[in-house]
């Protein structure tokens, strides 16, 4: 998919004055090399992704439902949300970030801090079409090995096919990365079950159980429009799957959807599922606001997770 060995020192010795120029042109340049390929051996010789971090502190995940932005949401309209859902991912930079309700334009305009991404996905309706509910990918700490999409229909191949009773065309993006300096791989899902049809939630869960069996240790992250009691959800716990935020926070009442309110006691939609061969190592909702606006209807949700 998608060594370097420094040159001898050229010492100083008797010449040719008319030479002199030259070799000491010569010698800046060697210099010079010598001193940048040093740099590149200890950027790679640096522990974890990137030369600040450790690989042993964990993969960085977060999903984020950043409400589509034609929505008539009055002082919540996304002119307003876009500075706080940038700051949101700005300061949790995760290594894969799933969005869910990204339209095109706004995913133009969160470019700031999503241009050093990789996009792995088509919008639901296919191209740039409708909602976006793939993956981000930050490259400069993960490696893509393998990625690919499906919809969440009987004919999940079908570009913008929409399965069972759901309202809307709805589908999962799948990404297989590798730490940048080795190890073994992590598959990881991003997705947006429907909220309406109880049929397309309940297969949606199967056919991404599924796809996931006999694969690399997996996670399946986005707005889910589940409880954790439900019986869609009990597709993946039965399988082991674990909630990393209820890992974590095994007490916490702290909902995910606030539909721009408070959402103690609310419901918690957004979801970081954990294979058993992966551990949360911490776990967040970002249930915070500014001035009364909201960056979302739904918190973003990010985990800190490693191997077992």
């Amino acid at each position: 998919m998608h060594a370097m060995v420094a040159p001898n020192t050229i010492g100083w010795s008797s010449r040719d004055p008319e030479d002199e120029p030259m070799t000491r042109s010569i010698a800046l340049l060697t210099v010079l090399l010598a001193t940048f390929v040093g740099a590149l051996a200890s950027q790679d010789a640096a522990p974890g992704l990137l030369a600040t971090q450790d690989a042993d502190e964990g993969l960085r995940l977060m999903t984020f439902n950043i409400r589509y932005g034609t929505a008539g949401d009055g002082p919540n309209g996304w002119a307003n949300r876009r500075a706080l859902v940038e700051d949101i991912i700005r300061r949790s930079a995760p290594d894969v970030l799933a969005i869910q309700e990204g339209l095109a334009f706004q995913l133009e305009e969160l470019s700031d801090v999503l241009g050093d991404y990789r996009k792995l996905g088509q919008h639901r309706d296919g191209g740039l079409e409708g909602e976006f509910s793939g993956l981000y990918v930050n490259e400069l700490r993960v490696r893509v090995r393998d990625w690919g999409e499906f919809w969440l229909s009987p004919t999940s191949d079908a570009v913008g096919s929409q399965g069972w009773d759901a309202a809307l065309a709805r589908m999962a993006v799948w990404a297989e990365i590798e730490y940048i300096d080795g190890g073994e791989p992590i598959r990881v899902y991003g997705t947006h079950f429907d909220h309406r049809g109880e049929m397309a939630r309940l297969e949606s869960a199967r056919l991404i159980a599924r796809h996931a069996e006999d694969g690399p240790p997996a996670v399946v992250m986005g707005d889910l429009n589940l409880q954790e009691e439900s019986e869609p959800l009990g597709v993946f716990f039965d399988r082991g799957y674990r909630s990393a935020f209820r890992v974590t926070h095994p007490e916490s009442e702290l909902g995910t959807f606030n539909g721009f309110r408070d959402a103690t006691g609310g419901r918690r939609l957004d979801h970081i599922l954990l294979d058993p061969r992966l551990e949360p190592l911490t776990a967040k909702v970002f249930d915070e606001q500014v001035n009364g606006v909201w960056p979302s209807d739904h918190f973003a949700v990010s985990a800190l997770v490693a191997r077992r």
